[in-house]
C-alpha cells in the first residue's frame, strides 16, 4: 500500500502542478483581459465627459439654428386653415455644415462652422429667429414678397459652447469673424 499511496500522491502532485501551470497562464490571461476592461473604462467614462463638443452635437445644434429661422405667414392659423403653421413656417432647409474650428479654453468653446442651407418656397410678413441676421435685405424683401431666392446659401457661424454638467450646450450663435 505504500507504493499506491507514493504513486497516489505522486499522480495527484503532477495532475496538481500541471493544473497550476494552466491556470496562471489563464489568471493572467483574465488579468490582462480585466486590466484592459478597467483601462477601456475610464475611456467610456471620458467619453461622457469629453474635452470638446462632438462634431454630431455640433451638426444637430446647426439643423436647429437653420430650422428656427421662421417666417410669420400672412395668414394666421384658424380653424378654417389648421395647416396654417402656429409658429411659422421654416424659411430656410438644412443642407450641409462643415466645422472649421474649434478652440477650447476651461468650460467654453468656440466652433466656427459654415452651414450650407437653400430657401423653402414662402412669403410672409417678416422673418425671425435663427439665420435672420445674415439673410441679406435683397433676399429677405424678395422672400416676403413671395419670390424664393434660388441657390444653395452659405452662412459662416460662431458657435459658443459651455459645458455644462456631462454635456456641452450652446449658448450663442453668432457672426463669424472675417479672416
Amino acid at each position: 500500500m505504500d507504493i499506491r499511496r507514493a504513486a497516489l500522491i505522486l499522480v495527484v502532485g503532477i495532475i496538481t502542478a500541471s493544473c497550476s501551470e494552466k491556470s496562471a497562464p489563464d489568471r493572467e490571461k483574465r488579468s490582462n483581459t480585466s486590466e484592459a476592461t478597467r483601462e477601456a473604462g475610464p475611456e467610456v467614462a471620458k467619453g461622457e465627459d469629453e474635452l470638446q463638443p462632438r462634431e454630431d452635437e455640433i451638426g444637430e445644434d446647426c439643423v436647429a439654428f437653420v430650422r428656427s429661422t421662421k417666417v410669420v405667414s400672412v395668414q394666421k392659423p384658424t380653424a378654417d386653415c389648421p395647416a396654417c403653421p402656429a409658429g411659422g413656417a421654416e424659411v430656410l432647409a438644412f443642407r450641409q455644415m462643415t466645422t472649421e474650428r474649434i478652440s477650447c479654453s476651461g468650460d467654453t468653446c468656440t466652433v466656427l462652422v459654415t452651414i450650407r442651407a437653400s430657401f423653402n418656397p414662402g412669403a410672409g410678413e417678416r422673418i425671425s429667429g435663427g439665420l435672420t441676421a445674415w439673410i441679406s435685405p435683397e433676399q429677405r424683401s424678395a422672400y416676403l414678397s413671395g419670390h424664393t431666392p434660388s441657390g444653395e446659401q452659405a452662412y459662416r457661424v460662431q458657435i459658443t459652447y459651455k459645458h455644462r454638467g456631462k454635456a456641452w450646450r450652446a449658448v450663442e450663435f453668432d457672426r463669424a469673424p472675417v479672416e
